[in-house]
């Protein structure tokens, strides 16, 4: 089934959705939308619900990386007393999830650590990730949050179909049937990844950002500030049992990502679809 530019906007509104492909297109954010079936995955006061890593570091935060604060997940802020090559790491959620829809806020501090020091802020809702062992940059798909770069995707061993633009705005929630070729893949070493680049940049670099995810089956969306910016299809993890092959994926945990930039998270809550 294909999808035209207005059939992707209608289903959009009927999912309740934000979508703004031409500047006069109404924006709805998922945390102006009342109940609705939103459940908190953080829940204000403590980590509940999660477990940590740091590379270098373990499961235990030794060093003052995370702290809960004002209702607030806060990143290698002020209370951070490591050193200054933070390592990095993630919180994750103790369970995995399908068929849902992310919605969090995510704010930039100042603080920035080796040897990041002059790079773009970043990190990262990393999805789709296995449980097991803990170890950096683990099988999934990362939505990425980076100064100017929030809503691109990078499945790290994982691959999907990229979307077809139509005009600024992916395909979705249905692919077209022609387009069945997955995006290149990198070798960067210990692991193959494909970087695909989101339609647009509509972060804010001062301010909160809403972002959202939705995962459907075999495919997701990234929303940024109400936009539709990715859509990916086809989405599949490395067999197991064979790395050369590729199964069907449509499951796993959610990683947020500490990645030597001070960041804040609040209002991360969860549907199911």
């Amino acid at each position: 089934m294909t999808t035209t530019r207005r059939d992707a906007l209608s289903m959009l509104a009927m999912t309740s959705l934000a979508a703004t492909a031409m500047p006069a297109a109404a924006k709805v954010a998922a945390s102006a939308i009342p109940d609705a079936g939103w459940k908190p995955l953080f829940n204000g006061k403590d980590l509940s619900g999660w477990t940590f890593f740091q590379d270098g570091v373990g499961d235990r935060d030794r060093d003052g990386a995370v702290a809960v604060e004002h209702g607030m997940l806060h990143i290698l802020g002020p209370r951070y007393h490591g050193p200054a090559a933070a390592g990095m790491g993630y919180l994750a959620t103790a369970q995995e999830y399908e068929n849902y829809h992310l919605s969090l806020e995510y704010r930039w501090g100042p603080r920035r650590y080796e040897p990041r020091l002059n790079w773009k802020r970043d990190s990262g809702i990393l999805y789709h990730v296995a449980p097991g062992r803990e170890f950096l940059w683990p099988d999934c798909v990362e939505y990425q949050i980076m100064e100017h770069s929030t809503g691109d995707a990078i499945p790290v061993n994982h691959r999907a179909i990229q979307a077809i633009s139509m005009g600024g705005l992916p395909a979705w929630p249905n692919n077209f049937a022609f387009n069945n070729q997955y995006a290149p893949q990198i070798n960067a070493g210990s692991n193959l990844r494909q970087m695909i680049k989101a339609e647009g940049v509509f972060d804010n670099l001062d301010g909160w950002n809403t972002v959202e995810l939705i995962a459907k089956g075999d495919s997701a969306a990234h929303i940024v500030n109400g936009r539709l910016i990715t859509a990916l299809y086809g989405l599949q993890s490395q067999d197991s049992a064979d790395r050369s092959h590729y199964v069907r994926l449509s499951k796993g945990r959610i990683l947020l990502q500490i990645e030597c930039a001070e960041i804040m998270f609040r209002n991360v809550k969860i549907r199911s679809l």
